[in-house]
């Protein structure tokens, strides 16, 4: 019993205080007060900045307003000439920003002028650069090397002339171009042609070396070579005569076609050897066409195309793998 009356003690001892606490008026102002002294400062606050921001936005409003039209006046009456004094002064080009209206005119204005001179200069260096490769001046050639070749070629006894530069049109022509009568003493060239120096020193050096003793040994009933019958020396064409595509080597007088050799009165034609013929002809004209490969960079035997069926081709081009072509 003792121990439920203690509990019911304390347990009214601690009900007390809450009821006698609702009833208490003091505490339920002071709470009050203080939310209505909290509310009155923020409310002073964002009605200032609120107050202060709508007379610096009337403020910043007519200032925008005469900047832009005094550039916009200006623009119109001058267009070109102000716009150019206006790009040299400080303060000019923040007012034409402001106005979308003539920012698009002086763009427009100034686009086409930039633009036509760089039409003009890209045209211009068009025309030099198609112009270089269609009808480029005829290679010089290297003076010691000249000089060289032109005494080697006195040297052997070869009979020929120098003359001016030939300079045609499509990019044929030579610097230095020489026409060869004979390239031996004893031998003449038939007709006369009209080649470089280092292809008629090419010629009279095999002729010498080369073709004179194998046309002895081939025909020793016949008379010594006399001649050499060409079909073409300096000619401006392409290759093979085509209508297109890259030019012949004849058009830089690098090259020389050999037809028929002479011997004495009769003539012997070049032909198309066989490698099961045994005859002197056959076996002289293989001779011929490995003797001329060991002379000249390209050599097109009577055979070797379609092109080539009557006549040898010979010529000097220079390769930069440094090999010889010999069909």
């Amino acid at each position: 019993m003792t121990k439920t009356i203690s509990k019911l003690a304390i347990g009214l001892m601690l009900a007390w205080p809450i009821l006698t606490g609702l009833t208490l008026p003091s505490r339920g102002p002071q709470p009050t007060q203080r939310p209505e002294a909290t509310t009155p400062a923020p409310d002073a606050k964002p009605e200032a900045p609120a107050e202060s921001g709508k007379p610096a936005d009337t403020a910043e409003v007519p200032t925008p307003d005469p900047k832009p039209e005094p550039p916009t006046d200006n623009k119109p009456g001058d267009e070109d000439g102000k716009e150019n004094k206006g790009k040299s002064e400080g303060a000019a080009p923040v007012p034409p920003a402001a106005a979308p209206a003539p920012a698009p005119d002086a763009a427009s204005d100034k686009g086409p002028a930039k633009q036509e001179p760089a039409d003009e200069n890209k045209g211009a260096k068009e025309p030099e650069e198609k112009a270089e490769p269609v009808d480029p001046p005829p290679p010089p050639e290297d003076p010691k090397m000249l000089a060289a070749c032109l005494a080697d070629l006195k040297a052997i006894g070869a009979s020929f002339e120098t003359k001016p530069r030939v300079d045609d049109a499509g990019g044929c022509g030579m610097a230095s171009p020489i026409v060869l009568k004979k390239p031996l003493p004893d031998v003449t060239l038939e007709p006369e042609a009209t080649i470089r120096c280092e292809t008629a020193l090419q010629l009279a050096r095999m002729t010498r070396d080369m073709l004179k003793p194998a046309a002895e040994a081939a025909f020793p009933g016949k008379p010594a070579l006399s001649g050499i019958r060409q079909a073409s020396g300096y000619v401006c064409r392409n290759r093979n005569s085509a209508e297109t595509g890259k030019i012949s080597e004849h058009a830089y007088g690098n090259a020389i076609d050999i037809a028929a050799l002479r011997f004495g009165d009769e003539e012997e034609p070049v032909m198309i050897a066989k490698q099961d013929d045994g005859s002197a002809q056959a076996v002289f004209q293989r001779a011929f066409n490995a003797i001329a490969c060991l002379y000249f960079t390209t050599v097109l035997s009577p055979g070797s195309d379609p092109t080539h069926q009557d006549h040898m081709h010979l010529d000097v081009i220079e390769r930069k793998s440094g090999l010889h072509y010999c069909r």
